[in-house]
């Protein structure tokens, strides 16, 4: 048989199995109907005996090369990966986070170590000398210091606008200072370590000022419920921010490309971790932390997000590993 009557006979065959790969590739081969479905396996098998009758005549190879192409389309769309939904995005967060979070145990206790070195070393600094309060803090938060002092706070439900556009400005910082923390790591950490540092002195200068006015109770209280969420996400991206730091200082045997490549993979699920506990923050401190609710509401809300983020990351263990499923229906 010439090449061009043996095209010409099984030129229908093809045309139809490229119509009916399109439609599954659009579609999925859900909306296939049982007799469509064994068409298509009918199809796939005849188009690869058809491959196979010119390669070895020595038909055109440009025909050649059109089959191939087509059995390597039918078997992109036939046996690719299954798609995933959003259920399965959730749960491989909810079940990765923790492990993640227990492997590197080590860095997120360095993180912690550092924000409260610089928070005890600035509070004692403070309270000795009050003028280390004015170098300690910047300027732009002195005014919150001096409201805080006062120990006024907003009318609960007063405002709703207002607050909602804190809690948009509480995101925006501290995520702007969470990716800082993060993503300064690439250069050694050393900048890392100093934000974690300055945030703690904050905290500490704050304290001690606190302290002074007779309201230290008032002000722990109050910055609780969103600062456990909050304090977490940079605890957890300063702890990203130093397996990069480290990856790159201290690669071993591996190359720094190669060192980065196996250690930022846990870094980036530490800052996707702290993706979520910033938008929670951001929402509880801009509509409750502020608000005049009882000190023993705020006090069970703050313990009740510490009580679910350590019992998340904690207790939550992995499911057993299972093999994927072959994705659509068997032909």
């Amino acid at each position: 048989m010439n090449e061009r009557a043996f095209a010409e006979r099984r030129k229908p065959t093809w045309e139809r199995f490229e119509q009916m790969i399109k439609s599954v590739r659009w579609a999925g081969a859900r909306h296939l109907s049982k007799e469509e479905l064994n068409e298509l396996g009918r199809l796939y098998r005849q188009i690869s005996s058809d491959l196979a009758y010119v390669r070895t005549h020595g038909i055109s190879p440009a025909l050649g090369d059109y089959l191939n192409a087509l059995l390597s389309q039918a078997h992109g769309v036939l046996y690719r990966a299954p798609r995933r939904g959003f259920r399965h995005a959730l749960s491989v967060y909810f079940y990765t986070v923790p492990e993640v979070i227990r492997r590197r145990w080590k860095y997120i206790f360095t993180s912690i170590a550092i924000t409260l070195g610089g928070a005890l070393f600035a509070g004692v600094l403070s309270w000795s000398d009050p003028t280390w309060t004015a170098r300690l803090v910047p300027e732009g938060f002195r005014d919150s210091l001096e409201a805080w002092k006062t120990g006024q706070q907003r009318e609960a439900g007063s405002d709703p606008n207002a607050a909602s556009q804190m809690s948009s400005f509480y995101f925006m910082n501290n995520t702007r200072v969470s990716m800082l923390v993060f993503g300064l790591g690439f250069f050694w950490a050393i900048p890392t370590v100093w934000l974690l540092l300055t945030n703690g002195m904050m905290l500490g200068a704050f304290s001690a000022e606190m302290l002074r006015a007779g309201k230290l109770g008032f002000f722990y209280v109050s910055i609780f419920p969103h600062g456990v969420p909050e304090l977490s996400a940079v605890f957890l991206c300063g702890a990203g921010g130093l397996i990069i730091g480290r990856a790159l200082l201290a690669p071993g045997d591996r190359t720094r490309i190669e060192s980065l490549r196996e250690e930022g993979r846990d870094a980036i699920w530490l800052l996707g971790a702290s993706i979520p506990l910033l938008i929670l923050a951001a929402f509880i401190e801009a509509f409750f932390s502020f608000y005049n609710f009882p000190n023993s509401a705020k006090l069970i809300m703050g313990f009740v997000g510490l009580t679910i983020l350590l019992s998340h990351w904690l207790l939550v263990r992995p499911k057993r590993a299972q093999a994927d499923p072959i994705v659509g229906k068997t032909l």
